[in-house]
C-alpha cells in the first residue's frame, strides 16, 4: 500500500495543476488517472496517424496575466510553443459571417459592419463586459473559496468586501439578459443568436439563463486572446504532469478510483487488481456526477455533495476527422448555427476546432486534424436500439451544415469518428458521459454551485462541475484553489 500527503483523482487540467502546484511547495502527490490519457475532456487521442483534441476546445489563458501563464511561471516551467491568433472564430450564420477578432478596436469595427442598427448599444454592451471582467479577473486573482456552500465559509469572505467586489454586487444578482434589456439588445434575434452561440459554448447556458458575471468572465476571455498550441492542449496537460515527476510525484495512468474509504488518519483510495492508496487528503478532479459511486451511503450523506439526474449537464457529440489540408491556417475555430431559431445544440450548432496548419504532431504533412463538437441531451444516447441510427443522423446533420460554408467538404475527409456521451463515459470515465459542468438556469444559479469543499474532511473537489465551472481555465482555477486551501491548512 502506497502512503502520500495528497491524492488526486483525475488527470484533468483541475487535478493536474493542484498536483503540481502542491508537488513543487514540497507535498508528495499521487495523481490517480482512470483513463490512458491526460487531460480529460481536453486530453488528446492518436488515431490513424493523427492526434485529435478530445474536444472541441479554444486555447486561451497564456497572454500576460492570464491564468495558464500564470501557473507556468509559479511552477517555472517553460510553455510549449504556441500562436497566438487574430481571429478568434468565425461564426457563420444564416445571414452573415461575423469574424470575432481578439483586438477591441478590429471587433467594434466587425460590430459596425454586422449589426449597424445597433452598433453603439453592442459596443457600450462590450464596454461594460470588458470592465466588469476586469474586476471580475482581480477578485479571483486572490483565489476565494466561492461560493459559500458552508455556514463557516461565510466569514471567509468578508476579506474581500472592498470597493471592487461591491461593484460587483449587481452582476451577481442578474442574469446577461438582463443587462442586454439595459441596452435595448434583448429583442435583436441576429445579435442574441452570436451572443448565445459564444455562451453555449463557454457557460453552457444562454443569455436569459446565465448569471451576468459568469457570462462576462467568459465573454471577456475571448478577447484576451486565443492561441493555437502545439500538440493541442493536450501538450500543456503534459507538461504539469512532468512537473509533477520532477517534484517527486506520481502520475499513474489506468488506475482507476473505484473506492475512497475514511481511516483514522485519512482516507484510503482503492484501485483495480487490489491497488490501495493512502493519504491524508484526497482531490477529486473526476467529476461531481461520479461523486457518490465513490462512497459508501453512510459516508455519502455527510457529505454537501447531492445526487443530481441527467438534466443537470450536457453531453457532446463529436466528430473526429483527418482531411486534406485545403483549408486557412489563419483561422483555427469555427462556429456554425444553422436555424436560430431552434436550440443551439443537437447539431443545430456546432464548433470546429481544426490543428495548426504546420503542427506535425497533430496531423501528416498536408493533412489536419479537426475536433467537432455539439451539445446534446445524455439520455437520448442510452437507448441501445436507436444508438447507430442517432449518430448516422448527427453526423449527416453537421456535414450538411459544413458543406453550407466549406463547399466540398465531405471530398477532402481522410478519416471520420463519432463520439458520443457514451464514448465520453468510456474513455473519459464521466458518468453517463456528462461533460461541461453544471447548467446555469437563472440569476441566482451560481449559489447553488459545488465549492472546492465537499463536506468531508480532508475530502476536496475542483473541475468543470465545482465553481468557477467548465474550460480550461475555470477547472484550472478551481484546481489552484484547492492547492491553495491544502496549503494554508
Amino acid at each position: 500500500m502506497e502512503r502520500y500527503d495528497v491524492i488526486v483523482v483525475g488527470a484533468g487540467f483541475g487535478g493536474l495543476t493542484s498536483a503540481a502546484l502542491l508537488a513543487k511547495a514540497g507535498f508528495s502527490v499521487g495523481v490517480l488517472e482512470a483513463s490512458n490519457e491526460l487531460g480529460g475532456c481536453a486530453g488528446k487521442f492518436d488515431r490513424h496517424g493523427y492526434r485529435f483534441g478530445a474536444g472541441a476546445t479554444v486555447g486561451m489563458g497564456f497572454e500576460e496575466g492570464g491564468v495558464l501563464k500564470r501557473l507556468f511561471e509559479e511552477l517555472d516551467v517553460e510553455l510549449p510553443p504556441m500562436t497566438s491568433l487574430d481571429t478568434i472564430m468565425n461564426i457563420y450564420t444564416p445571414h452573415d459571417t461575423i469574424h470575432y477578432y481578439q483586438e477591441t478596436e478590429r471587433w467594434f469595427q466587425e460590430v459596425d459592419r454586422v449589426f449597424p442598427n445597433r452598433s453603439e448599444q453592442v459596443k457600450r454592451f462590450y464596454n461594460e463586459v470588458f470592465k466588469i471582467g476586469e474586476r471580475i479577473d482581480r477578485l479571483l486573482l486572490d483565489l476565494p473559496v466561492f461560493p459559500p456552500n458552508r455556514w463557516r465559509d461565510w466569514p471567509k469572505l468578508f476579506k474581500y468586501v472592498n470597493a471592487n467586489s461591491v461593484a460587483l454586487t449587481p452582476y451577481l444578482t442578474q442574469t446577461v439578459m438582463d443587462r442586454l434589456k439595459a441596452y435595448n439588445l434583448h429583442q435583436d434575434e441576429m445579435f442574441l443568436s452570436f451572443l448565445n452561440g459564444q455562451l453555449m459554448d463557454s457557460v453552457q447556458t444562454t443569455a436569459a439563463h446565465c448569471p451576468a458575471f459568469l457570462g462576462y468572465a467568459a465573454l471577456q476571455t475571448f478577447h484576451k486572446g486565443a492561441f493555437s498550441v502545439e500538440g493541442g492542449l493536450a501538450t500543456i496537460a503534459e507538461k504539469l504532469a512532468d512537473s509533477i515527476k520532477a517534484n517527486g510525484g506520481d502520475v499513474l495512468l489506468r488506475r482507476p478510483a473505484q473506492r475512497i474509504v475514511p481511516q483514522v488518519d485519512g482516507w484510503m483510495v482503492s484501485s483495480r487488481r487490489e491497488r490501495q492508496y493512502q493519504a491524508g487528503r484526497v482531490i477529486l478532479n473526476n467529476s461531481l456526477h461520479n461523486f457518490h459511486h465513490l462512497f459508501e451511503d453512510s459516508v455519502h450523506k455527510q457529505s454537501v455533495v447531492q445526487k443530481d439526474d441527467l438534466t443537470a449537464s450536457w453531453g457532446a457529440f463529436m466528430l473526429y476527422l483527418g482531411v486534406e489540408d485545403v483549408y486557412p491556417g489563419d483561422v483555427l475555430y469555427h462556429q456554425i448555427i444553422q436555424d436560430q431559431n431552434k436550440p443551439l445544440s443537437e447539431g443545430n450548432q456546432f464548433l470546429l476546432s481544426f490543428s495548426g496548419k504546420n503542427d506535425r504532431r497533430m496531423a501528416p504533412e498536408n493533412k489536419r486534424a479537426i475536433t467537432i463538437s455539439t451539445h446534446t441531451e445524455v439520455a437520448q444516447w442510452w437507448k441501445r436500439d436507436d444508438y447507430e441510427a442517432l449518430k448516422e443522423t448527427y453526423t449527416e446533420r453537421i456535414l450538411t451544415g459544413i458543406e453550407q460554408y466549406f463547399p466540398s467538404f465531405r471530398s477532402t475527409i481522410d478519416v471520420l469518428m463519432p463520439g458520443t456521451p457514451v464514448t465520453f463515459e468510456r474513455f473519459v470515465k464521466r458518468d453517463k458521459g456528462r461533460v461541461g459542468g453544471y447548467i446555469p438556469d437563472g440569476r441566482f444559479s451560481w449559489l447553488k454551485s459545488q465549492s472546492i469543499y465537499t463536506g468531508l474532511e480532508g475530502v476536496y473537489a475542483c473541475g468543470d462541475t465545482v465553481f468557477p465551472g467548465a474550460g480550461t481555465l475555470g477547472t484550472s482555477l478551481s484546481g489552484w484553489m484547492v492547492a491553495n486551501e491544502i496549503q494554508k491548512s
